[in-house]
């Protein structure tokens, strides 16, 4: 099976639409399964809380992903778990605030998260200020690592022509040798 399949099966489930949990996903952890948060400790694709991982039965957040590794594997197992006991989600904020602070999830968008919160999330003061961030995402990083040789030659095609593009670009403005 396919990432892709895994994500249309896991929205369906949930009933959300595949492009807002792959954005909450991209915005949460770039795809990564093993993505580490350093100051909370949250782990994995949507990036569990050491609590969050505990009340679903893993002694922590480093052992949901150790038993979980890959992306499809955590997608059909923890995620859809976790997510499933916050159905339905009759908008993207029910499902992104089940993620970011389950409290949340059916407040005006204007509901301002405590201090500690904002402390820990710069720039995320509000609910609404999540819910953009999330919504803007493009699913470049997922896109990228679905097509993985896109996802090495496009990094190292950029890194070549920044690197040599200043010693051939003479060779287009009538000079005649490149300089080292």
């Amino acid at each position: 099976m396919s990432i892709d399949t895994a994500i249309s099966d896991v929205a369906q489930s949930l009933g959300v639409d595949s492009e807002s949990l792959k954005r909450l996903i991209t915005f949460e952890s770039s795809f990564d399964p093993a993505a580490r948060n350093t100051v909370t400790g949250a782990r994995g694709l949507i990036q569990f809380m050491p609590s969050t991982a505990k009340s679903l039965g893993f002694p922590d957040a480093d052992s949901l992903v150790n038993l979980y590794p890959d992306i499809e594997g955590q997608l059909r197992g923890p995620v859809l778990s976790y997510l499933s006991q916050f159905k339905p989600f009759p908008t993207p904020q029910s499902l992104y605030m089940s993620v970011f602070y389950p409290a949340f999830r059916s407040v005006s968008p204007d509901t301002v998260f405590p201090a500690i919160v904002q402390k820990s999330n710069p720039g995320i003061n509000k609910v609404s200020d999540y819910v953009s961030r999330v919504d803007a995402v493009k699913n470049i990083v997922f896109l990228l690592k679905q097509y993985s040789a896109l996802g090495f030659f496009l990094p190292v095609a950029a890194g070549l022509i920044a690197v040599f593009y200043p010693k051939i670009k003479g060779l287009f403005h009538g000079k005649t040798s490149v300089e080292p």
